[in-house]
């Protein structure tokens, strides 16, 4: 039986750059969990995620990649997971077509699908709304590292490596179960405060509509 699992933000091979500064490892302060201490370099943070993901992915089983899958190299990184693979692209997922073409599908940001009779919007990014969340419909998503703090009344969820066990991915009944523990979110706004709001934002951009114009004049006098 073939199972669904999900991940996002892997940056296979994003090792620091030619003055030695940044790298994935930096940036998202990866730790190696077996040493508890920084990745000693990007082939050793490489080679933990890919056998982290192949420990639980069978050929068999297809795995989503919610973006920010590899940063260069891509060709060595998408033969190195043995399962199908289905890609979100991100904002460093530049590879040529032979290169995507080893992808069981590929959606340039979004992926609207339906899993197990539950609604998913995968994106890259995180969304305020998206199609149908007012009707139970899932954001899932990545890039941000797990650093936005997740609400039990919203149905969605970072599925990056930073916030997985051990950078495995997802599975998908996993999610499924987490989601059925949300609280259901309020939607009990009369039409009077719904349009108070509209009214609050409406009101907002004319304001800030004729700043603009004077920001405008002003920068064309100096011009």
């Amino acid at each position: 039986m073939s199972e669904i699992f999900i991940t996002g933000d892997p940056h296979y091979g994003h090792d620091k750059n030619t003055r030695g500064l940044g790298g994935i490892i930096h940036h998202a302060h990866r730790i190696n969990p077996t040493t508890l201490k920084p990745f000693e370099s990007i082939q050793e943070h490489d080679e933990y995620i890919l056998d982290s993901c192949n420990k639980v992915c069978s050929p068999k089983d297809t795995l989503i990649i919610a973006g920010d899958f590899a940063w260069r190299n891509h060709g060595h990184y998408i033969g190195a997971i043995k399962c199908k693979k289905i890609l979100v692209t991100g904002s460093h997922d530049k590879m040529n077509v032979d290169c995507l073409r080893n992808f069981t599908a590929v959606y340039d940001g979004m992926f609207v699908t339906t899993i197990h009779d539950e609604a998913f919007v995968i994106t890259h990014c995180a969304m305020a709304v998206w199609e149908r969340s007012h009707y139970g419909s899932t954001n899932l998503y990545a890039h941000s590292h797990g650093r936005i703090e997740e609400r039990d009344d919203i149905r969605s969820m970072d599925v990056g490596v930073d916030v997985s066990p051990n950078y495995t991915p997802f599975n998908i009944d996993f999610v499924i179960y987490k989601m059925s523990l949300k609280r259901k979110p309020n939607y009990s706004k009369s039409e009077e405060e719904l349009s108070s709001i509209v009214r609050k934002n409406k009101d907002n951009n004319i304001v800030l509509a004729e700043q603009w114009k004077e920001f405008v004049q002003k920068k064309q006098i100096k011009g």
